[in-house]
């Protein structure tokens, strides 16, 4: 009896702990998704147009990094599990995003020291994607160690 109660108040703290820190990374989201279309709209006549397309870009792409972290709250809330796959996409999106910067950021880099480096990055994140892609059609092509998301569709049998 006891047991029960305690767990059934763990699950209750859990979920609000949620849903809190769901409220305030939808708060973030929006504020960044403003800022990012402010800043596009007052910058879009004064500054070079690719590098003002590349901030919203930017900061689009963050705003989908915040989102995904909130699916992923409302997936482990509703499935009551941590999912593995959520995680990688947030991975791949943020490699993706910091991808795009260097590769904007290489032209002007083109002849300098700092060159070298970056395309060591730029093929380190292009690894990271590669091996974080592979990962997800793992989780999704075999035996699974975790329960698969209602969401999902079985495969065929």
């Amino acid at each position: 009896m006891f047991r029960h109660r305690a767990s059934a108040v763990m699950r209750g703290a859990e979920d609000a702990l949620y849903v809190a820190v769901s409220v305030v990374l939808a708060v973030a989201g929006l504020i960044l998704f403003g800022n990012g279309l402010y800043a596009f709209a007052t910058t879009f006549r004064e500054g070079e147009l690719s590098s003002t397309v590349l901030d919203l870009l930017d900061a689009m792409l963050l705003v989908f990094i915040v989102t995904e972290l909130i699916h992923t709250i409302s997936a482990v809330i509703r499935e009551r599990v941590l999912l593995t796959e959520p995680f990688l996409i947030v991975g791949i999106v943020a490699a993706i995003r910091r991808l795009v910067l260097i590769s904007a950021e290489a032209k002007d880099l083109l002849g300098k020291p700092e060159f070298p480096d970056a395309m060591l990055e730029i093929g380190v994140l292009t690894a990271a994607i590669v091996l974080l892609s592979f990962s997800i059609f793992l989780l999704r092509h075999t035996t699974r160690s975790e329960p698969r998301p209602d969401y999902e569709p079985r495969p065929e049998e």
